[in-house]
């Protein structure tokens, strides 16, 4: 069983409809708007005020890192 992040309520990871992954790990949901918010929260949905540091410093499309090497 996995844990919703948002919610904290039990998800069986063989049966979950709503997953994302990120960063070499899957999150499983309950639901599509525990996701929603999970994804807005991590940068993954490209509003604003959901964007990671980076996005907002350097105002990089579409959700790319900045170039390190």
């Amino acid at each position: 069983m996995a844990k919703d992040p948002i919610c904290g309520m039990e998800v069986e990871e063989k049966d979950a409809t709503f997953t994302t992954h990120m960063e070499h790990e899957t999150y499983y949901f309950c639901s599509k708007a525990c996701q929603d918010e999970f994804e807005a929260k991590e940068g993954l949905r490209h509003n604003e005020s959901s964007k990671k540091w980076w996005q907002k410093i350097l105002k990089e499309p579409k959700g790319t890192p900045p170039k390190c090497h």
